[in-house]
């Protein structure tokens, strides 16, 4: 087990889930909503 030295040592454990599940959903969301839709005028 890697132990962190510094002040903000639980920020990996938040920011990695953040990073490798939340936000990779979202933008594929987005785009998957943007890529779909039917008018193409607001590009």
């Amino acid at each position: 087990m890697i132990i962190a030295s510094y002040a903000a040592s639980f920020l990996p454990t938040i920011f990695v889930p953040i990073i490798g599940w939340v936000f990779p959903a979202v933008v594929m969301a987005f785009l998957f909503i943007y890529i779909e839709r039917e008018d193409a005028s607001g590009i």
